[in-house]
């Protein structure tokens, strides 16, 4: 049964719902066309599934514990250049450190439960009197298992060849992110969106601490070279018909260096399939002239959403001095071939400080954009102009 959430959301959806757009026309090889007066069932009937955790066939090892129905397992490939700590302890497993000797590879095995809704990340809370975590009422990270270079690259593979379909979806975390929160929060976005490939993690040495902002930032540029050389061998020896990424907040920092500098090595080479930079905290103005005419070149499809109410970027702009890549509202950055969504006009704390995938309008936009390659006219959003450019919001 939907929740009295999943209802208040059915209320919203149908005050958006006369907005709504649809393609007119499916071009040949695509999607039937959505009819305007069919959107809402359309987007309820597939996400419904979702909500009553119920996955398809073929998602990447996600499937019921054998041994209990109370929880599904996850499992999270990472790629990570943080220095071990000794510790078996999977929520200490990794330090906040740079590791000297470069990138450390593995898989991690995260449960989330069947009463899991879409959008949330189910951890124990205190104003509940909930003191530690059960596999049945919150999402666990039970395993960090580490391999070497050469058995992960195997394994990924294997794990492609057995998934649904042959496709990665990398996730680069932001500021203020340990490596376990990084591993729950890969696990989630790929669960909620239904994703039916291999999901990565690159968890880059934050210190996992609001206070360590500048230590963050110069973590995050060490990070780059290790990212790039990670996804070229991603690309080259993964054996998937598509890789796509999403990264927030800082992550896009690290991202967008690396995608340039692969797009001046090999211009016009499209690597990647969906690139999606969520809030990115990134200097406005070297977004719009420097990094934007290259990394679109490296996807087939770069989408920025953004926000006016992410805390992390209102930091940053006072730390900063300048509006940040990832502002919405008076600031938003709407770019050549770089499709833009707004999405300040949420009633939530949208991207808040830690994460952006804890809404459901979001969730779902992301269904569409991994999964189907819709772009942001194909999908369900409001559009807008401004100058000479279209952007999107919901």
């Amino acid at each position: 049964m939907p929740t009295r959430r999943s209802l208040l959301l059915f209320g919203a959806c149908l005050l958006f719902f006369p907005f709504c757009k649809g393609p007119q026309r499916a071009q040949p090889g695509e999607a039937p066309v959505v009819e305007t007066d069919s959107i809402f069932q359309h987007i309820f009937e597939n996400r419904l599934a979702e909500v009553q955790v119920q996955r398809p066939k073929g998602f990447a090892g996600v499937e019921p514990d054998q041994k209990d129905q109370r929880f599904s397992l996850v499992p999270v490939y990472y790629a990570t250049d943080r220095l071990p700590s000794g510790k078996k302890d999977p929520y200490q497993f990794f330090t906040g450190n740079p590791n000297p000797w470069g990138l450390q590879f593995g898989k991690c095995i995260v449960s989330v439960p069947r009463i899991h809704e879409l959008g949330e990340l189910e951890r124990p809370t205190w104003w509940k009197l909930e003191f530690s975590e059960k596999a049945d009422r919150h999402m666990v990270l039970k395993e960090v298992v580490p391999s070497q270079e050469k058995d992960f690259f195997h394994d990924l593979r294997w794990a492609g060849l057995q998934a649904d379909r042959r496709e990665a979806l990398v996730f680069i975390h932001g500021f203020n992110v340990s490596f376990d929160e990084g591993a729950l929060r890969a696990a989630q976005i790929a669960y909620d969106v239904s994703f039916q490939g291999v999901p990565i993690l690159y968890s880059w040495p934050s210190q996992g601490s609001i206070v360590e902002y500048f230590e963050d930032g110069k973590k995050n540029a060490g990070t780059v070279p290790n990212l790039e050389r990670f996804l070229k061998k991603l690309a080259r020896e993964g054996g998937f018909d598509q890789i796509h990424i999403v990264a927030h907040s800082m992550g896009n920092r690290a991202l967008t260096q690396a995608l340039v500098n692969l797009a001046q090595e090999d211009p016009g080479h499209r690597l990647f399939g969906q690139v999606i930079l969520a809030a990115p905290d990134v200097d406005a103005k070297a977004f719009v002239q420097d990094i934007a005419p290259l990394i679109y070149q490296t996807a087939q499809n770069v989408t920025l959403y953004a926000s006016a109410k992410d805390k992390a970027l209102l930091l940053s702009k006072n730390i900063n001095s300048g509006p940040r890549a990832g502002e919405g509202g008076k600031n938003l950055v709407v770019v050549d071939h770089i499709e833009t969504v707004d999405a300040s006009l949420i009633d939530t704390d949208f991207l808040g400080h830690n994460y952006f995938a804890n809404t459901w309008l979001l969730i779902n936009d992301l269904y569409y954009l991994i999964n189907r390659g819709w772009q942001a006219d194909r999908r369900f959003l409001l559009v807008e102009q401004k100058d000479r450019w279209r952007y999107w919001f919901f």
